[in-house]
């Protein structure tokens, strides 16, 4: 059993609708699908070497250099990135990593259309609930008016009974 977050590539293997999964232990590592994300997005965008100076200006811009640093050890070891094939600190994202992002892309863009159309649904309640409230009264003394109505032809009918 896993202890950490468990993505599904059920739509990505739609052939067999094969089901694999990626899960690490956040005990180990405290990456999450927003910081897998966010450093998938500059892998894609940029040629990451580590040996360029000018990269860590970069970096700093949008992470904290010590933790990115360890997070390429986490994206490596799960082929997320790979490191080139002389080994001299240019990584670069996989096929998986760019699944990976691609569906925790898809993941968000699902759960903020789900995000809005419960909005859409709750300020439909309200709006309903408002017209349901400004009728009660009516509804109210139209209930009224038709109970006195229904006694006073019950009492008619009773009369016209005993009079044959």
């Amino acid at each position: 059993i896993c202890e950490g977050v468990v993505l599904l590539f059920r739509h990505i293997f739609k052939p067999r609708n094969v089901v694999k999964q990626f899960c690490w232990n956040r005990k180990k590592n405290n990456m999450e699908n927003n910081e897998i994300r966010n450093h998938l997005i500059f892998f894609e965008k940029n040629i990451v070497n580590l040996r360029d100076p000018d990269l860590y200006l970069k970096i700093d811009e949008y992470f904290d250099r010590t933790v990115f640093v360890q997070n390429i050890d986490f994206l490596e070891r799960n082929n997320l990135i790979i490191e080139d094939d002389n080994r001299d600190s240019i990584y670069s994202i996989t096929n998986k990593g760019k699944r990976l992002l691609n569906q925790i892309i898809e993941e968000e863009k699902y759960i903020e259309e789900k995000e809005r159309i419960e909005f859409e649904k709750s300020k439909t309640d309200l709006i309903l609930a408002q017209k349901m409230l400004k009728e009660y009264p009516y509804t109210k003394w139209f209930a009224r008016i038709s109970i006195v109505i229904a006694l006073g032809l019950g009492i008619l009918e009773i009369i016209r009974y005993i009079k044959e």
